[in-house]
């Protein structure tokens, strides 16, 4: 039976990874796995055996805009949040991938330097596409557009340092 110091914090769909509070169970694509067995049993379903005790997870539903996903852990039902590598930086720096997600202006999620700008002034860029690389923390970071839009200013310009929450492209919407 499923304990409660077991629930699950979060979900991270791509490496088909759960966490439970300290302990982490984690399968990757290549099959390496040195925490759990997976076995597909479904397209969102899984068999999982960890330490001699089998657990079936189900992914329900999500994830929704703001990352909630909803799974069973063996019946158990749970409202977990996925996080992919970019969000689990953020949170762990006390920001959140989903709270600037509204505004077109890109701004800085967290102090770096610029090392590529990918766009100009003028340029119609479409959702999703990148607009420049930011290195933190020793990590190159692609910032994309959050929405389609024209860029009406790029303050910024390679090898520049800025801060969190700087402005790094303006857009203007769509007609």
């Amino acid at each position: 039976m499923l304990q409660r110091s077991w629930l699950p914090y979060y979900l991270r769909t791509m490496a088909r990874e759960i966490q439970w509070d300290e302990v982490r169970i984690q399968r990757e694509w290549a099959d390496l796995d040195t925490h759990a067995e997976w076995t597909a049993m479904g397209p969102r379903t899984w068999a999982v055996l960890r330490n001699g005790v089998r657990y079936k997870v189900e992914c329900e539903s999500g994830p929704d805009e703001e990352g909630q996903v909803v799974i069973r852990i063996n019946g158990a039902r749970q409202v977990v949040r996925v996080l992919d590598d970019r969000a689990k930086l953020l949170e762990k720096m006390g920001m959140s991938a989903v709270a600037g997600a509204a505004s077109l202006d890109v701004k800085a999620p967290m102090p770096g330097k610029v090392l590529q700008v990918l766009v100009n002034v003028g340029d119609e860029v479409e959702e999703g596409q990148p607009l420049l690389v930011l290195e933190a923390m020793k990590m190159e970071n692609m910032i994309n557009a959050s929405a389609s839009g024209k860029v009406t200013v790029v303050p910024v310009s390679k090898g520049e340092a800025v801060e969190k929450g700087a402005l790094l492209v303006g857009f203007e919407a769509e007609a």
